[in-house]
């Protein structure tokens, strides 16, 4: 096991970012999160930012030679390289259907809820920097169809199908948690109280209440 702290190249407040600190904080792995790299600040979007991610995404993990983008792929570094609770199935076929269902948060679900909703009321771009609501109902029904994927999801017990968290438990903890701190009727999760009793049952675990602070979106 490498026995630096791990960096998480992103702002706390990312989705992503909070689910590469869920991770850690399940395996008790120490971790930074922030914009330095090697003790040097490296401005988003920069060019030294470009040369750790050719797109200029988050988070990445910096670990002492190795610069690993992508979360699902930080979170199964990070899973498969230091001791404690495992955070993946271990059968080959359980860990593939795991696999695809990270990569339908990480993608799918996470364009519905996160980048075409939920960051139009952190990052409004409307007059007077306020909310754009015919973007914002425009973007519901693919919400509605994101969660409905995720009750589907509850319901056949492929998340927190024990009383370990999963990596995609911890991809899509942050989403619903963001989602569920929006007042009546942005708070979509109201209309999926299975989702609602899942959250509640995430935010039971230690990692979840340190990570999942309050951040108001309006």
């Amino acid at each position: 096991m490498l026995d630096t702290v791990l960096q998480i190249y992103g702002p706390d407040f990312s989705n992503f970012v909070r689910s590469v600190a869920l991770v850690c904080e399940e395996k008790q792995v120490p971790y930074q999160t922030g914009f330095n790299v090697h003790g040097e600040k490296v401005e988003y979007k920069s060019e030294q930012h470009l040369q750790l991610h050719p797109f200029g995404k988050l988070p990445i993990l910096i670990h002492n030679d190795l610069i690993l983008p992508e979360t699902a792929s930080i979170c199964r570094y990070i899973d498969a390289n230091f001791t404690g609770v495992k955070l993946q199935p271990e059968s080959a076929q359980s860990k593939a259907a795991h696999d695809a269902l990270c990569a339908i948060i990480s993608i799918d679900i996470d364009k519905a809820i996160v980048r075409d909703y939920l960051l139009e009321f952190v990052f409004p771009k409307g007059e007077n920097s306020t909310p754009r609501m015919d973007m914002i109902e425009q973007a519901k029904p693919k919400v509605i169809a994101a969660l409905s994927v995720l009750s589907k999801e509850i319901k056949q017990r492929k998340l927190l199908g024990s009383t370990q968290l999963s990596i995609a438990d911890a991809l899509i903890a942050p989403m619903i948690h963001y989602l569920s701190s929006l007042p009546a009727p942005f708070n979509l999760l109201t209309e999926f109280p299975d989702i609602e009793v899942y959250l509640a049952h995430l935010m039971t675990h230690d990692s979840c209440q340190k990570v999942l602070v309050d951040k108001d979106l309006v």
